[in-house]
């Protein structure tokens, strides 16, 4: 098992340079949870960085949705939370995000919950237009970052947020710990 990295970006500088997302997307709803979470398992299946905590069926990818619809991660912000169908209307790329990730060690900011592709619509540009939407209604609502965690061997990922500006993040050192 590897270890996981927190990275944080300025939601100001995540904005499309237009402002506006090149995407036609909508918020993700309850309603979409089986579809989520079909493509939520397929994506991590397809994925050539697995990490021990990706779900492994469809299944296990629904009750993990199920939780996070349902707020046990943090209050999921279906503004900041794009899904993407395409011309059949099946969603082949989402990025969910919470206001506050719960549980501890990440900071106290928006929480890029899932970003996940259907492995046919990969390498189009689709994560990072969906990393973009999400920091842009974030910035509308007021919120200056936005946080993830993701494992660091995960290069694919790490390449496409470190290249958007994220950086990492390090939770403070009380002085009285040093």
């Amino acid at each position: 098992m590897t270890g996981k990295i927190v990275l944080v970006g300025r939601t100001a500088d995540l904005v499309a340079r237009s402002g506006k997302s090149l995407l036609n997307t909508r918020p993700a709803s309850s309603e979409d949870i089986p579809a989520l979470a079909e493509l939520y398992a397929a994506a991590y299946q397809a994925s050539s960085t697995p990490d021990d905590s990706n779900v492994t069926s469809p299944e296990e990818a629904r009750e993990v949705l199920t939780k996070l619809f349902d707020g046990e991660f943090g209050r999921l912000l279906p503004e900041a939370s794009p899904v993407v169908a395409d011309e059949d209307d099946d969603i082949v790329a989402a990025a969910l995000v919470v206001e506050q990730r719960t549980g501890g060690g990440v900071p106290e900011d928006p929480y890029l919950f899932e970003l996940f592709t259907h492995a046919s619509h990969r390498r189009q540009g689709l994560a990072e237009q969906l990393v973009r939407s999400s920091a842009a209604a974030l910035a509308e609502a007021g919120h200056e970052r936005l946080s993830l965690r993701i494992p660091e061997d995960n290069s694919p990922a790490l390449a496409l947020y470190l290249t958007l500006g994220f950086s990492r993040w390090q939770e403070a050192v009380e002085e009285d710990e040093i």
